[in-house]
């Protein structure tokens, strides 16, 4: 699956316009694991978001922007269930 980032939360690591290959086959062999970045869909709305994986809660996966100050995360939505989270990003290509 192709995702193209908008916003700011992922910076630096992923910026507005950088275009990512994400897997949605990944999970479905192995468990997010802490330090990943995935695509996922925000539990208040179903969009899809990108956040890396920072924990491992009893009713998901903690996520968090790299960029802290600039992200709404689990900080705000709580954790995320597996069955919400899309897929892993593979790469950046142009």
């Amino acid at each position: 699956m192709r995702f193209i980032v908008s916003g700011n939360s992922m910076e630096p690591t992923y910026k507005t316009g950088n275009r990512l290959c994400v897997s949605r086959l990944f999970y479905t062999f192995f468990k997010p694991k802490i330090g990943d970045v995935a695509v996922l869909r925000d539990p208040r709305d179903s969009r899809l978001v990108l956040k890396r994986v920072v924990g491992i809660t009893p009713d998901g996966y903690f996520v968090k922007g790299d960029n802290e100050s600039g992200s709404t995360d689990s900080r705000t939505f709580g954790s995320v269930k597996k069955e919400n989270i899309v897929g892993k990003v593979l790469f950046r290509y142009k």
